[in-house]
């Protein structure tokens, strides 16, 4: 079983962090002045434009921003945009600034197809300050990417790339992540690997590393999966995403045995609580020999914490462990508790076939009755279990019936007739 992919972009909106334009009086007074203290992209080749807008738009424009700013009314902002851009009089810059403030805002209202539009507008006018024009490149890549559009989003990032000559860790972690949402994993990791090397103060963030690690995963690359699941979890020791991907790699690569150490601890501090989380260790019990009597007892604690489900297929869980660790009245106990649960017959069947070996041979008739009755699959089993009751109950012609009744089967048709044969002599 591969790690779960539990990674998603998240899309950059550019106005929350700075919005270097978001007074448009101040602009104006502004007129040639320089519009960015802080310049985000130094080594652009694009020069970044004058602000040029018009005035008799500044008063909407201001409207406009305030509105959005507020965050309380995204379609207001919208139509403010809107009536900028139906205006003959507006400037390119008016024409970017407001495609901008309402693809912002579509996406406040998590509306990204609408979005889309208005994005690529405010890029095509090709007013905006640099700082604007290239983070709005960022959100539409990011955009793009969450609609699936793989390829204009792949294209935006080499956009970026080219015409900042950035080495921003972010932007390749972006193309990463766009190639690790879209499958393509071998470019993934030479995007995500980009990243964390381009990354000289502090620590790459822990979510590229778990796109690389799963990129490796998918790829084959389990020995530097693993180091990273091994990096990630040291790192983060009590975080049981970590926890549960690197028991997970374990498993796949032939150490059980360190999953369950893993996944034990984790247990002990309380850091399994979810259904899914007991399951993973009691499955990677069950996949240890010998270790069956470790896993009845962790399915028995889920139940008892209320974790596990009172269902049937717990209760098989349940009883397939107490069986095969020789507990074999725990495991009909809990097998019968799984067969009232249980619409398929299965657990009626396997409960009939385990009685019927502990020569409880009326009990097992009656499982293997109620398993015919609700439709089991396995049906010609059922009626070898009540034929070998039968038998042993003395009950020679019902022994024959159950036997004529599984011969019905093609899969228990041959085994069916040959012990009819022998019991009829």
């Amino acid at each position: 079983m591969k790690i779960a992919h539990l990674l998603k972009l998240s899309v950059l909106v550019v106005l929350a962090a700075a919005l270097s334009i978001g007074d448009a009086d101040a602009q104006s007074r502004r007129g040639s002045q320089k519009q960015e203290e802080k310049v985000d992209y130094p080594n652009a080749t694009r020069v970044s434009p004058k602000v040029t807008n018009t005035p008799r738009l500044a008063k909407d424009i201001q409207k406009m921003f305030d509105t959005y700013n507020d965050g309380e009314d995204m379609e207001a902002a919208i139509a403010l945009a809107d009536k900028v851009l139906a205006n003959p009089i507006a400037k390119p810059y008016d024409i970017a600034v407001s495609n901008m403030i309402a693809g912002n805002a579509a996406l406040g209202l998590d509306d990204y197809p609408r979005a889309i539009p208005y994005l690529e507008k405010a890029l095509e006018a090709d007013a905006l300050p640099n700082n604007n024009h290239f983070a709005t490149m960022h959100t539409l890549a990011s955009v793009y990417a969450q609609e699936d559009m793989v390829e204009q989003a792949i294209a935006l990032v080499e956009r970026i790339a080219t015409e900042t000559r950035s080495q921003d860790p972010k932007l390749f972690a972006l193309k990463g992540a766009v190639h690790y949402n879209a499958g393509q994993y071998p470019e993934a990791i030479s995007a995500l690997n980009q990243a964390i090397e381009l990354t000289t103060t502090g620590e790459p963030e822990s979510n590229w590393i778990q796109m690389l690690m799963a990129s490796y995963n998918e790829t084959g690359r389990d020995a530097e999966a693993l180091a990273l699941a091994e990096q990630l979890q040291r790192k983060a020791p009590d975080d049981k995403r970590a926890i549960l991907n690197l028991a997970s790699l374990y498993a796949q690569n032939d150490q059980t045995e360190k999953a369950v150490v893993l996944l034990e601890d984790a247990r002990a501090r309380g850091l399994l609580t979810d259904r899914r989380d007991y399951e993973n260790l009691y499955a990677t019990y069950l996949n240890l020999d010998g270790k069956e009597a470790e896993a009845a007892k962790v399915i028995q604690e889920g139940l008892d914490k209320g974790i596990l489900p009172a269902d049937a297929r717990t209760y098989s869980f349940l009883g397939q462990s107490l069986y095969f660790s020789d507990q074999v009245e725990a495991a009909i106990a809990a097998y019968s508790k799984g067969a009232p649960l249980d619409a398929t017959g299965d657990t009626d069947l396997v409960l009939s076939q385990i009685l019927t070996n502990e020569d409880r041979n009326a009990e097992a008739i009656a499982a293997a009755r109620r398993a015919i009755e609700k439709g089991v699959a396995k049906r010609g089993e059922a009626w070898m279990v009540i034929a070998r009751s039968e038998y042993y109950s003395d009950n020679l012609a019902g022994a024959q019936n159950a036997y004529r009744e599984a011969a019905k089967d093609p899969a228990t048709a041959e085994q069916a007739r040959k012990a009819l044969a022998q019991i009829s002599r």
